[in-house]
């Protein structure tokens, strides 16, 4: 995983995410409507400087004392004038999502995820805080033999 930040966006490449609701399901870890997923932070130097830059990295203590802290950063996804621009690559085939069509991601393999994440600095009742909504995604899908063979094959229908 890659991270770097440019103008105050959050270029992460080669991420692990995890907590996928971009369907927006209601349960009782989300309001109904709320579209979002965590992107985990594989080691304490990048949870550092990502929480030095005011990102509200999220962590939870090991279960055994020869584990690594769980880290992990949500990331909200909201549709407006401005995007996300989300794309997923399956095979040689590329489709932008929509925001009727961005909820299969919860059901995909995925290979791999680059991301651009802005931030929103907030403040309520003299509270602070910085949320990550995603800006752009690029989402590489792991096909099964069979859809790389029918997605190689030039079918005459």
């Amino acid at each position: 995983m890659e991270i770097k930040e440019v103008r105050g966006v959050l270029q992460i490449e080669d991420a692990r995410i995890i907590y996928r609701n971009f369907k927006g399901v209601g349960s009782k870890y989300n309001r109904e409507g709320d579209r979002n997923f965590a992107v985990i932070i594989p080691n304490q130097e990048i949870c550092d400087k990502l929480v030095d830059a005011g990102w509200n990295v999220k962590i939870k203590p090991p279960r055994d004392e020869d584990e690594d802290p769980f880290m992990y950063l949500q990331v909200k996804v909201k549709y407006n004038n401005r995007g996300p621009a989300a794309y997923v690559v399956s095979g040689n085939n590329v489709r932008r999502l929509t925001e009727d069509t961005i909820g299969i991601l919860d059901d995909i393999d995925i290979v791999s995820v680059d991301m651009d994440l802005r931030p929103y600095d907030w403040e309520v009742n003299g509270k602070t805080g910085r949320s990550a909504y995603l800006q752009a995604i690029n989402v590489t899908q792991n096909i099964d033999r069979f859809g790389a063979k029918y997605a190689a094959d030039d079918l005459p229908f």
